[in-house]
């Protein structure tokens, strides 16, 4: 497949995941800003000279009330970056698989039976193989991490004597780290279903055409020294590739392996009959990408310390 094409199809698909990221971090504002209220609340009614003690609020099951308030704004904001999670995750298979198999008809120009997908197999196809890294796991697990931190935050600030501004911007630090968390997730599994559906397309195609997949990192230093070594390898379409890290994995994001699959930004690139990529897009200090010959990664990083 021409990188080309390829990286103009990557670009498009990341934008959706950026704009994945930005719904999920403003559901999580709008939650901080009810979280606040409830804060507030809490020192409206029962602070003392505006000081609020953790004796005072355990009386009548005050704390114990506004934590489940609190708990439900978090909850909420979970349940819907999940939802924003799972739409992208539907995005990138669908956006990707079709318009890959175009690529690959388009570049070898004969028709390849590319049919339609059924609910089923979009479902099948976005499940993270490892169960306790699908979506609904994490959820719950985060869940479970962001409310005990919550409630450990305020007892701490109540037995400190925290002002209300005090106490709020401790609640504010635990939600800024879930909210990371939920944006971290969403942009993993959606590259890993990215690549996914390249690959499910390409498995179609390879019944045309021979085809084999070549590790595609990303050419800039913010690349992770094992897949900067994976870069340029290839395997046949049912092949392994192994990291230094001791992974093993058909594909970037499916390594079975946080060190490998968090946040990683390599791809596959596909050839056809045998035939190499001429040019791949390297990305700029400032941020922009720029198309020159191809060259492995360790190669490249060779030039660029030259320049």
């Amino acid at each position: 497949m021409d990188p080309r094409n390829q990286s103009e199809l990557n670009k498009m698909l990341d934008k959706l995941i950026s704009q994945a990221e930005t719904e999920i971090e403003a559901i999580y504002l709008q939650r901080v800003k009810s979280i606040r209220q409830e804060i507030q609340a809490m020192y409206d009614k029962y602070a003392v000279k505006g000081v609020l003690t953790l004796a005072d609020m355990t009386k009548f099951n005050r704390l114990a009330n506004s934590l489940k308030a609190i708990n439900r704004e978090i909850s909420q904001a979970q349940k819907e970056a999940y939802r924003v999670a799972q739409t992208t995750m539907e995005q990138q298979y669908l956006q990707n698989y079709f318009r890959s198999a175009y690529l690959f008809e388009f570049e070898a120009q004969q028709d390849m039976g590319f049919g339609v997908i059924t609910r089923a197999t979009l479902e099948a196809a976005i499940a993270n193989p490892v169960d306790k890294l699908r979506l609904p796991a994490l959820l719950q697990r985060n869940r479970a991490i962001v409310i005990a931190r919550i409630k450990a935050e305020i007892q701490q600030g109540l037995l400190a004597g925290a002002s209300y501004f005090e106490m709020a911007d401790r609640i504010k630090q635990v939600v800024a780290i879930d909210m990371r968390k939920a944006k971290a997730t969403a942009r993993t599994e959606a590259h890993r279903v990215q690549v996914e559906a390249r690959r499910q397309a390409a498995e179609q195609a390879s019944e045309h055409v021979t085809l084999d997949k070549v590790w595609d990192a990303t050419l800039d230093l913010r690349t992770r020294p094992a897949h900067r070594l994976l870069d340029g390898i290839s395997k046949p379409m049912g092949g392994l590739f192994s990291s230094i890290t001791g992974a093993i994995g058909p594909q970037p994001g499916m390594m079975a392996n946080p060190a490998d699959d968090i946040n990683c930004r390599c791809s596959l690139i596909y050839r056809i009959n045998g035939r190499n990529p001429e040019i791949r897009r390297e990305r700029l200090d400032n941020g922009k990408t720029n198309v020159i010959p191809y060259l492995t990664y360790e190669a490249w990083y060779k030039n660029r310390i030259k320049k």
